[in-house]
């Protein structure tokens, strides 16, 4: 137990805490407006809204639940990416994809009905708000969530790329989707892929490292 305390808290300044609650909350209500737009959310998130959405429980729960089991694995075998970041954003992300979707439901409405150019300008917005939330968490260097741990411990034990690790994982949850529609555990109204899916997967790591330098510099690490 003194072990994973010290896992936990290694590292740890006020401007790196700060930098993982804030990322992680940035990065909650991108991904909430990201789904907002109907145009897809990344693989993993997508595959979260899509079977919590069918087995009828809430977001943060589900979320929860799953990293908990993840969690197990990377204690097993890559307790050195765990940290508070880890705690963080497991514990609090799907609750916060959870509320702020909701508020945006509540304020806004679908945009069901609203002009596709529009619904493109809300997915390109809120995929900013990812990145700069994504780049904020990774930059403080506090530990990965356990999902992202996933394709981390391919890498180490397989020696595969990291690259082709984590298009595996990603793929995975994509079939879990298609199988949960096909099956008709939900519809594809539910299954959260689409445009928004493919940019996410293939295209967020520039613009995560485009906000990466002015993170570093205001938590004080070598640009």
């Amino acid at each position: 137990m003194k072990t994973i305390w010290n896992a936990v808290t290694k590292n740890i300044t006020w401007r790196t805490a700060l930098a993982v609650i804030l990322g992680n909350l940035i990065l909650g209500c991108g991904i909430a407006l990201l789904r907002f737009s109907l145009m897809g959310n990344d693989p993993y998130t997508a595959s979260m809204l899509a079977i919590s959405g069918g087995l009828k429980v809430g977001l943060g729960n589900y979320q929860l639940t799953l990293n908990i089991i993840l969690l197990v694995i990377q204690l097993i075998w890559g307790r050195q990416y765990l940290g508070f970041g880890t705690i963080v954003n497991m514990c609090f992300l799907g609750y916060i994809v959870q509320f702020v979707s909701y508020l945006l439901g509540l304020l806004f409405g679908s945009m069901a009905e609203v002009a596709l150019v529009l619904r493109v300008v809300v997915m390109f917005l809120s995929m900013m708000i990812v990145a700069f939330g994504l780049a904020m968490y990774q930059v403080a260097d506090l530990g990965v969530a356990p999902y992202d741990y996933l394709a981390l411990g391919m890498r180490d034990h397989f020696r595969n790329p990291y690259f082709i690790d984590r298009v595996i994982t990603d793929g995975v949850c994509v079939l879990t989707i298609v199988i949960a529609v096909l099956t008709g555990f939900i519809g594809w109204e539910g299954s959260n892929l689409g445009l928004g899916t493919i940019i996410c997967a293939f295209g967020l790591g520039p613009f995560i490292n485009l906000f990466m330098p002015w993170n570093k510099k205001w938590m004080k690490k070598d640009v």
